[in-house]
């Protein structure tokens, strides 16, 4: 288990179990309070009740708004990839013979090892290797493609075919550079902690009555609990259970057409 799945589990049950401890606070605070009538002590208390709640509110919707722009942008750049390196492959037919069996040996293994990027669920130091194969397999298509792209029949042939390197390596940036993508940890902070304020704000609500209503109070902090998790899940698609591996199948199938196309295919 990394960090990022430990992560997972442990932000819903530290959060709820801090917003039940701060209910019980609160709730402790009132008792107190009652033990020294003030009639003027409540006045305004509910306005900072709601906006608390209303403050917590807008921060869960926030932060969902955010995750799921995410993962609709990740989405979206896995098959911007996929469409990219189909087309770079495609275009490899404007090569002549040698020089394009050479580089199409090298596209199979650059997008293998994509590929195997795509799991996600890879210690560090697996991760940083597939990193550096990806990178001299990169160089590799480059050093090769340009040195070949003279034998092209037309000089017109061998800038798409460099474009299409071009596009295909930029997708892939984008494609890494959105899975890092993440909301700031000061926001995901920001909510817990008006998450727990609420929870104390609540608490000393229901200890006006003195009586502390567990099944309330427990139902809220599981809501909430909830949904952060949820949240969490969408900001990381490739750990839990809402992922993107139906986007990824797009890859797969591009890696696939690799071994079916003729080397003689048309280009687009």
């Amino acid at each position: 288990m990394n960090l990022v799945m430990l992560t997972m589990l442990l932000l819903p049950v530290t959060i709820f179990t801090a917003m039940m401890i701060a209910a019980g606070c609160g709730h402790r605070l009132a008792l107190r309070r009652l033990s020294r009538p003030n009639p003027d002590a409540a006045v305004g208390a509910g306005a900072i009740d709601a906006a608390a709640l209303g403050l917590l509110g807008l921060l869960i919707a926030f932060w969902f708004s955010l995750a799921a722009t995410h993962l609709d942008l990740r989405r979206s750049l896995i098959v911007e990839e996929a469409n990219a390196i189909g087309t770079a492959w495609l275009r490899l037919n404007l090569l002549r013979g040698d020089d394009r069996s050479s580089v199409q040996d090298q596209f199979r293994s650059y997008f293998d090892v994509r590929l195997a990027q795509t799991s996600g669920e890879e210690a560090d130091d697996r991760r940083a290797g597939l990193a550096t194969q990806v990178n001299d397999l990169r160089s590799g298509i480059w050093t090769t493609t340009v040195a070949a792209v003279p034998h092209c029949d037309s000089p017109q042939a061998a800038m798409l075919l460099i474009a299409a390197l071009n596009d295909m390596f930029d997708a892939a940036t984008r494609h890494d550079a959105s899975f890092n993508a993440h909301t700031p940890t000061a926001i995901v902070v920001l909510l817990a902690v008006v998450a727990v304020v609420a929870s104390i704000l609540v608490g000393y609500d229901l200890g006006t009555h003195k009586r502390f209503e567990w099944l309330h109070m427990t139902l809220f902090a599981v809501l909430v609990s909830s949904t952060i998790w949820v949240i969490y899940d969408l900001e990381m698609p490739r750990y839990g259970l809402i992922r993107v591996d139906d986007y990824d199948q797009t890859m797969r199938e591009v890696r696939e057409d690799f071994d079916r196309v003729p080397s003689a295919a048309r280009s687009r």
